[in-house]
């Protein structure tokens, strides 16, 4: 079932009570393929982590640096993808 989009522009978010999530409120947020641009996003960080996989088994603390790196990345995409549903859950859009 597809649900109509509002085009970004026409949501104001100063009368949103989003409080000190406005800030994170971009754009993209309010894009009809949200998921797909933290999905696409969220793959710059599996990239990372299997890099550093396979890096340690070669130089062992370069590896595990990449890994850390790679599970960060995808932990700041997680906590992004739940700040944009919240934020599209005030806006009225989910």
């Amino acid at each position: 079932m597809a649900t109509e989009e509002v085009p970004s522009d026409s949501i104001d978010l100063e009368s949103l009570d989003l409080g000190a999530m406005r800030r994170h409120a971009r754009k993209a947020t309010f894009a009809p393929n949200w998921k797909t641009i933290l999905a696409t996003d969220g793959s710059l960080g599996v990239i990372v982590l299997v890099a550093g996989i396979v890096l340690a088994n070669w130089v062992a603390w370069a590896g595990w640096i990449l890994i850390a790196l790679g599970v960060t990345y995808i932990g700041l995409v997680v906590r992004r993808f739940l700040q944009w549903r919240w934020i599209r859950k005030q806006a009225g859009l989910e």
